[in-house]
């Protein structure tokens, strides 16, 4: 099977599951301490984080850690006695930047007959989340009501409080949950319900 070059996208989405991986697997040679994995469940453990990585073209993958290391998204520290390869602060804003591009609402085959309004009001000083929050809610698919108030029939609250919380917003944005909306049959025909 021919190896793939990994993109920082790849690395960083493992990284993010996995949460570390012994630096040894991908960069042999690399200094280690002593004291080994010991175990039957460590070694699986080691299998399995191999297979993950094993798909890629090796010099390729090194090469792209040691930029990152260098941009400071990862780092090499030790763990149970092995050097391990960790996401740093700025790496796992990284990883959630890629869950974030791939959001979306799902849509259920029935719907549950409640609406979801998002309301938000967001300082002046945080104009520029603002204008992100509500570019993610028209990528979602949600109606917009009126200026900062958008409607949804799906149910979406483990993806707004994922915007909440990585844009620090709190507060300023309101997530309810309807029986009946005014209008709402105009709201059925343009969702197709």
């Amino acid at each position: 099977m021919e190896k793939i070059n990994p993109t920082v996208k790849d690395v960083l989405l493992i990284l993010g599951v996995t949460s570390f991986v012994a630096a040894s697997l991908i960069i042999p040679g690399l200094p280690m301490v002593a004291k080994p994995f010991v175990g039957y469940y460590r070694k699986r453990e080691k299998e399995k984080r191999f297979k993950e990585w094993e798909k890629f073209n090796q010099a390729r993958l090194r090469s792209l850690l040691k930029r990152l290391y260098k941009q400071k998204v990862v780092d090499f520290q030790e763990k149970d006695g092995q050097t391990v390869i960790i996401l740093t602060d700025c790496g796992r804003k990284k990883v959630l930047s890629y869950h974030l591009e791939e959001m979306m609402v799902d849509k259920p085959p029935k719907w549950d007959g409640k609406w979801r309004i998002i309301i938000y009001d967001i300082k002046k000083e945080k104009k520029i989340v603002g204008e992100i929050f509500r570019k993610f809610l028209q990528k979602m698919q949600f109606l917009k009501l009126q200026r900062s108030v958008y409607l949804t029939p799906y149910k979406c609250d483990s993806q707004i409080e994922f915007l909440r919380q990585y844009y620090g917003l709190g507060e300023e944005v309101l997530y309810i949950v309807a029986d009946k909306v005014e209008n709402e049959e105009v709201y059925k025909r343009y969702f197709a319900l």
